[in-house]
Protein backbone atom coordinates (compact mmCIF):
# COMPACT_ATOMS: atom_id res chain seq x y z
CA UNK A 1 0.00 0.00 0.00
CA UNK A 2 1.19 3.67 -0.74
CA UNK A 3 2.81 5.80 1.54
CA UNK A 4 0.48 9.10 2.69
CA UNK A 5 2.35 11.80 1.68
CA UNK A 6 3.94 13.95 4.03
CA UNK A 7 2.10 16.80 3.70
CA UNK A 8 -1.24 15.13 4.48
CA UNK A 9 0.00 13.31 7.29
CA UNK A 10 1.01 16.47 9.03
CA UNK A 11 -2.59 17.85 8.86
CA UNK A 12 -4.18 15.29 9.71
CA UNK A 13 -1.50 14.93 12.61
CA UNK A 14 -2.51 18.59 13.92
CA UNK A 15 -6.28 18.03 13.65
CA UNK A 16 -6.00 14.76 15.76
CA UNK A 17 -3.92 16.25 18.56
CA UNK A 18 -6.42 18.97 18.78
CA UNK A 19 -9.42 16.71 18.54
CA UNK A 20 -8.11 14.55 21.48
CA UNK A 21 -7.65 18.10 23.41
CA UNK A 22 -10.90 19.83 22.54
CA UNK A 23 -11.84 23.13 24.72
CA UNK A 24 -7.75 23.79 24.68
CA UNK A 25 -5.77 26.35 22.53
CA UNK A 26 -1.91 25.72 21.62
CA UNK A 27 0.55 28.23 20.46
CA UNK A 28 2.90 27.88 16.95
CA UNK A 29 5.66 26.58 18.86
CA UNK A 30 3.24 24.12 21.00
CA UNK A 31 1.91 22.26 18.26
CA UNK A 32 5.40 22.22 15.91
CA UNK A 33 7.24 20.84 19.42
CA UNK A 34 4.78 18.09 20.44
CA UNK A 35 4.00 16.97 16.58
CA UNK A 36 8.01 17.06 15.79
CA UNK A 37 6.88 19.59 12.99
CA UNK A 38 8.94 22.44 11.25
CA UNK A 39 8.30 25.54 12.52
CA UNK A 40 7.63 27.26 9.03
CA UNK A 41 5.77 24.29 7.54
CA UNK A 42 3.80 24.31 10.39
CA UNK A 43 2.78 28.08 10.36
CA UNK A 44 1.79 28.08 6.80
CA UNK A 45 -0.06 24.59 7.56
CA UNK A 46 -1.68 26.04 10.36
CA UNK A 47 -2.85 29.41 8.23
CA UNK A 48 -4.35 27.23 5.65
CA UNK A 49 -6.70 25.26 8.46
CA UNK A 50 -7.55 28.17 9.94
CA UNK A 51 -8.88 30.39 6.75
CA UNK A 52 -10.60 27.52 5.54
CA UNK A 53 -12.68 27.37 9.14
CA UNK A 54 -10.97 23.91 10.43
CA UNK A 55 -9.52 25.36 12.99
CA UNK A 56 -9.58 28.46 14.97
CA UNK A 57 -7.01 30.98 15.32
CA UNK A 58 -7.17 33.66 18.19
CA UNK A 59 -6.58 36.85 17.10
CA UNK A 60 -4.93 37.82 20.54
CA UNK A 61 -3.37 34.93 22.00
CA UNK A 62 -2.20 33.95 18.16
CA UNK A 63 -2.79 30.14 19.48
CA UNK A 64 -4.91 27.65 17.63
CA UNK A 65 -7.78 25.39 18.15
CA UNK A 66 -10.73 23.08 16.65
CA UNK A 67 -12.76 24.67 14.02
CA UNK A 68 -16.58 25.01 13.46
CA UNK A 69 -15.97 23.96 9.93
CA UNK A 70 -15.90 20.11 11.01
CA UNK A 71 -19.25 20.20 12.29
CA UNK A 72 -20.21 20.12 8.17
CA UNK A 73 -17.93 16.79 8.23
CA UNK A 74 -19.19 15.84 11.39
CA UNK A 75 -22.68 15.95 10.19
CA UNK A 76 -22.02 14.22 6.64
CA UNK A 77 -20.26 11.68 8.14
CA UNK A 78 -22.80 10.86 10.89
CA UNK A 79 -25.54 11.42 8.90
CA UNK A 80 -27.08 14.00 11.27
CA UNK A 81 -25.20 16.09 13.52
CA UNK A 82 -23.45 15.75 17.36
CA UNK A 83 -26.04 14.04 19.73
CA UNK A 84 -27.25 17.62 21.51
CA UNK A 85 -28.33 18.39 18.62
CA UNK A 86 -30.16 15.09 17.65
CA UNK A 87 -31.90 15.45 20.85
CA UNK A 88 -33.08 18.54 19.86
CA UNK A 89 -34.31 18.29 16.48
CA UNK A 90 -37.83 16.48 17.48
CA UNK A 91 -38.76 19.70 19.80
CA UNK A 92 -36.77 22.10 17.43
CA UNK A 93 -39.58 20.52 14.33
CA UNK A 94 -42.49 20.56 16.73
CA UNK A 95 -42.09 24.00 17.76
CA UNK A 96 -41.38 25.37 14.40
CA UNK A 97 -44.99 23.57 13.55
CA UNK A 98 -46.90 24.72 16.34
CA UNK A 99 -45.77 28.15 16.15
CA UNK A 100 -45.24 28.83 12.59
CA UNK A 101 -41.65 30.01 13.29
CA UNK A 102 -38.06 29.37 11.88
CA UNK A 103 -36.12 27.70 14.54
CA UNK A 104 -32.43 27.56 14.55
CA UNK A 105 -29.75 25.46 16.97
CA UNK A 106 -26.20 27.05 17.60
CA UNK A 107 -22.99 26.39 19.63
CA UNK A 108 -20.47 28.51 20.76
CA UNK A 109 -17.32 26.83 19.27
CA UNK A 110 -14.29 28.66 20.29
CA UNK A 111 -14.73 32.48 19.49
CA UNK A 112 -17.36 31.56 17.42
CA UNK A 113 -21.08 31.07 16.75
CA UNK A 114 -21.90 27.94 14.83
CA UNK A 115 -24.98 27.15 13.20
CA UNK A 116 -25.59 23.44 13.70
CA UNK A 117 -29.97 22.33 12.81
CA UNK A 118 -32.56 24.61 11.54
CA UNK A 119 -36.25 23.88 11.36
CA UNK A 120 -39.60 25.90 9.86
CA UNK A 121 -39.81 28.09 6.72
CA UNK A 122 -38.61 31.57 7.70
CA UNK A 123 -41.69 34.10 7.54
CA UNK A 124 -40.03 37.54 7.96
CA UNK A 125 -37.67 39.14 9.30
CA UNK A 126 -34.39 41.03 8.32
CA UNK A 127 -32.26 37.69 9.37
CA UNK A 128 -34.94 35.21 8.74
CA UNK A 129 -33.73 32.57 5.87
CA UNK A 130 -30.20 33.92 6.02
CA UNK A 131 -28.61 32.09 8.36
CA UNK A 132 -27.69 28.31 7.07
CA UNK A 133 -26.51 25.47 8.90
CA UNK A 134 -22.39 25.92 8.85
CA UNK A 135 -22.55 30.23 8.90
CA UNK A 136 -20.47 31.18 11.53
CA UNK A 137 -20.57 34.46 13.38
CA UNK A 138 -18.25 36.14 15.89
CA UNK A 139 -19.02 35.40 19.47
CA UNK A 140 -18.74 39.15 20.38
CA UNK A 141 -21.50 41.22 21.86
CA UNK A 142 -24.57 41.51 21.46
CA UNK A 143 -24.01 38.08 19.74
CA UNK A 144 -23.81 34.93 21.96
CA UNK A 145 -25.66 36.38 25.19
CA UNK A 146 -27.83 32.89 26.02
CA UNK A 147 -24.01 31.37 26.34
CA UNK A 148 -22.63 34.08 28.49
CA UNK A 149 -25.47 34.43 30.81
CA UNK A 150 -24.77 31.34 32.70
CA UNK A 151 -21.23 31.57 32.22
CA UNK A 152 -18.45 31.95 35.25
CA UNK A 153 -17.93 36.55 35.98
CA UNK A 154 -14.20 36.28 34.17
CA UNK A 155 -15.62 34.98 30.97
CA UNK A 156 -18.70 37.54 31.09
CA UNK A 157 -15.77 39.99 31.31
CA UNK A 158 -13.90 38.88 28.62
CA UNK A 159 -16.96 38.51 26.27
CA UNK A 160 -18.05 42.43 27.38
CA UNK A 161 -14.56 43.64 26.88
CA UNK A 162 -14.74 42.56 23.26
CA UNK A 163 -17.19 45.97 22.83
CA UNK A 164 -14.18 47.83 22.33
CA UNK A 165 -12.88 50.76 24.15
CA UNK A 166 -16.03 52.90 23.39
CA UNK A 167 -18.52 51.11 25.05
CA UNK A 168 -19.48 53.84 27.82
CA UNK A 169 -19.97 52.44 31.32
CA UNK A 170 -23.90 53.06 31.04
CA UNK A 171 -23.69 50.19 27.89
CA UNK A 172 -21.56 47.52 29.96
CA UNK A 173 -23.94 48.52 32.90
CA UNK A 174 -27.31 47.23 30.33
CA UNK A 175 -25.31 44.70 29.18
CA UNK A 176 -25.30 42.94 32.77
CA UNK A 177 -28.72 43.86 33.46
CA UNK A 178 -29.47 41.80 29.83
CA UNK A 179 -27.70 38.36 30.92
CA UNK A 180 -29.60 38.82 34.20
CA UNK A 181 -32.79 39.02 32.90
CA UNK A 182 -32.35 35.86 30.54
CA UNK A 183 -31.12 33.99 33.61
CA UNK A 184 -34.60 35.44 35.14
CA UNK A 185 -36.91 34.27 32.45
CA UNK A 186 -35.50 31.56 30.94
CA UNK A 187 -34.70 32.97 27.47
CA UNK A 188 -33.20 36.13 25.98
CA UNK A 189 -35.63 38.48 24.34
CA UNK A 190 -33.69 40.36 21.15
CA UNK A 191 -35.17 43.35 19.41
CA UNK A 192 -35.16 44.78 16.55
CA UNK A 193 -32.99 47.01 15.42
CA UNK A 194 -31.51 49.17 12.39
CA UNK A 195 -28.27 47.74 11.59
CA UNK A 196 -29.63 44.53 11.51
CA UNK A 197 -31.31 45.09 7.93
CA UNK A 198 -27.93 45.99 6.67
CA UNK A 199 -26.44 42.69 8.03
CA UNK A 200 -29.35 40.46 6.32
CA UNK A 201 -27.52 42.16 3.20
CA UNK A 202 -24.38 41.30 3.93
CA UNK A 203 -24.85 37.82 4.57
CA UNK A 204 -26.91 37.20 1.86
CA UNK A 205 -23.92 38.24 0.29
CA UNK A 206 -21.47 35.95 2.22
CA UNK A 207 -24.07 32.78 1.69
CA UNK A 208 -22.48 30.22 -0.21
CA UNK A 209 -18.61 32.20 0.25
CA UNK A 210 -18.18 32.70 3.94
CA UNK A 211 -14.40 33.65 2.92
CA UNK A 212 -15.60 37.00 1.07
CA UNK A 213 -13.18 39.05 3.01
CA UNK A 214 -15.46 42.85 1.97
CA UNK A 215 -18.32 41.00 2.82
CA UNK A 216 -17.30 39.65 5.93
CA UNK A 217 -15.95 42.71 6.91
CA UNK A 218 -18.78 44.69 6.45
CA UNK A 219 -20.95 42.04 8.31
CA UNK A 220 -18.02 42.30 11.81
CA UNK A 221 -18.84 46.23 11.12
CA UNK A 222 -22.46 46.13 11.46
CA UNK A 223 -22.38 43.25 14.66
CA UNK A 224 -20.01 46.05 16.25
CA UNK A 225 -22.63 48.44 15.38
CA UNK A 226 -25.41 46.19 17.34
CA UNK A 227 -23.57 45.96 20.08
CA UNK A 228 -24.18 49.46 21.06
CA UNK A 229 -27.73 49.31 20.19
CA UNK A 230 -30.78 48.92 22.74
CA UNK A 231 -31.70 45.86 21.45
CA UNK A 232 -31.59 43.03 24.92
CA UNK A 233 -34.71 43.80 26.64
CA UNK A 234 -34.67 43.57 30.23
CA UNK A 235 -38.09 44.38 31.57
CA UNK A 236 -40.99 42.88 29.66
CA UNK A 237 -43.81 44.76 30.08
CA UNK A 238 -47.22 42.55 29.73
CA UNK A 239 -48.90 45.54 28.56
CA UNK A 240 -46.35 47.17 26.09
CA UNK A 241 -45.70 46.23 22.48
CA UNK A 242 -42.34 44.83 21.26
CA UNK A 243 -40.34 44.74 17.92
CA UNK A 244 -38.75 41.30 18.52
CA UNK A 245 -36.25 40.15 16.46
CA UNK A 246 -35.54 36.44 18.02
CA UNK A 247 -35.81 34.56 21.07
CA UNK A 248 -33.17 32.54 21.94
CA UNK A 249 -33.22 29.89 25.13
CA UNK A 250 -29.83 27.15 26.60
CA UNK A 251 -29.99 24.12 26.32
CA UNK A 252 -27.87 22.75 29.47
CA UNK A 253 -25.06 19.94 29.54
CA UNK A 254 -24.13 17.90 32.01
CA UNK A 255 -21.46 19.83 33.35
CA UNK A 256 -23.84 22.75 33.52
CA UNK A 257 -22.67 24.51 30.77
CA UNK A 258 -24.41 25.97 27.77
CA UNK A 259 -24.37 22.85 25.37
CA UNK A 260 -26.68 24.44 22.71
CA UNK A 261 -28.96 27.51 21.97
CA UNK A 262 -32.57 26.94 20.20
CA UNK A 263 -33.90 30.33 18.45
CA UNK A 264 -36.93 31.62 17.19
CA UNK A 265 -37.06 33.85 14.13
CA UNK A 266 -39.90 35.36 11.97
CA UNK A 267 -42.75 37.11 14.36
CA UNK A 268 -45.26 38.90 13.53
CA UNK A 269 -44.43 42.80 13.16
CA UNK A 270 -45.12 43.96 16.81
CA UNK A 271 -45.77 41.58 19.59
CA UNK A 272 -47.19 42.18 22.95
CA UNK A 273 -45.68 41.70 25.67
CA UNK A 274 -48.27 38.74 26.72
CA UNK A 275 -47.64 36.91 23.31
CA UNK A 276 -43.35 37.53 24.06
CA UNK A 277 -43.95 35.89 27.00
CA UNK A 278 -45.70 32.84 25.97
CA UNK A 279 -43.27 32.69 23.05
CA UNK A 280 -40.37 32.55 25.75
CA UNK A 281 -41.67 29.98 28.17
CA UNK A 282 -42.89 27.84 25.00
CA UNK A 283 -39.48 27.90 23.72
CA UNK A 284 -37.68 27.57 27.09
CA UNK A 285 -40.14 24.50 27.96
CA UNK A 286 -38.76 23.08 24.82
CA UNK A 287 -34.67 23.81 25.76
CA UNK A 288 -35.56 22.21 29.59
CA UNK A 289 -37.31 19.16 27.83
CA UNK A 290 -33.70 18.60 25.97
CA UNK A 291 -31.90 19.81 29.32
CA UNK A 292 -33.54 16.85 30.35
CA UNK A 293 -33.16 13.95 27.95
CA UNK A 294 -29.41 14.42 27.91
CA UNK A 295 -28.88 14.44 31.64
CA UNK A 296 -28.10 18.13 31.51
CA UNK A 297 -28.77 20.56 34.88
CA UNK A 298 -29.08 24.33 34.82
CA UNK A 299 -25.94 25.87 37.13
CA UNK A 300 -26.63 27.93 39.85
CA UNK A 301 -27.73 31.09 39.53
CA UNK A 302 -25.75 33.93 40.44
Amino acid sequence: MARPAPAVERVVSVLNFLAAHPGEDFSLSELSRRLDLNKATAHSMLNALADAGYILRHPARLTFSLGPALIALGNAAQGGGTPVVEFARDEMRQLADRLGLECLATQALGDEIVIVARSGVPRTGALNGLLQVGQRLPLVPPLGTVFKAWAPPREVERWLALLGRDASPDEVHRYGLGLEAARGRGYVVGLEADPRATLGQALRQLAGDERAAPSRRVVESLIDDLGHEDYILVELDASADYFVNHLVAPVFGPAGDVALALSLFGFPARLSGQEVARYGEALRDACNRVTKSIHGREPDRR
